[in-house]
């Protein structure tokens, strides 16, 4: 499943940390942020995307406590 969130990120390093991180977890085929749009978007698997969208929260708080991403 592919999906595209807003992202609220304050550095384009901040950024591309996130995109590291992210896309580490298992589960993740293919991540992509792009700082300039403040576009997200993830390819991982349909059954855990639930988890794994918790999973790269947690993982953007870590690198920037202030981002946000925007699951709705």
């Amino acid at each position: 499943m592919k999906k595209k969130f807003k992202v609220d990120v304050d550095c384009a390093n901040c950024a591309a940390k996130m995109e590291t991180a992210i896309a580490k977890l298992e589960g993740v085929n293919e991540v992509s942020m792009n700082f300039m749009t403040q576009k997200l978007t993830i390819d991982a698997d349909d059954e855990r995307f639930d988890e794994i969208m918790q999973s790269a929260i947690a993982c953007c708080k870590k690198v920037d406590a202030d981002s946000t991403i925007y699951l709705s």
